[in-house]
């Protein structure tokens, strides 16, 4: 595995250590960069989801009542 590198200068190596981490450093950006994509898009539809939840909590609690009054 690490014959490929046993080859390259010791300045050649150390470009591709630095063009390595760039290139890491790069795609960690690109990562915290869609986690808070997704955090802003569900918060933007965080209202949406509230309003899903109210409409299912209100469904159950006529549910509740109407099985009160039956039991009556």
């Amino acid at each position: 595995m690490y014959d490929q590198y046993e080859s390259l200068s010791n300045k050649k190596l150390k470009k591709l250590i630095k063009q390595t981490k760039e290139t890491l450093n790069e795609l960690q950006e690109e990562l915290e960069s869609r986690k808070l994509e997704k955090r802003h898009n569900e918060i933007d539809h965080l209202e949406e989801h509230m309003e899903e939840v109210e409409h299912g909590f209100a469904n159950f609690m006529n549910f509740l009542k109407t099985v009160m009054k039956e039991k009556k």
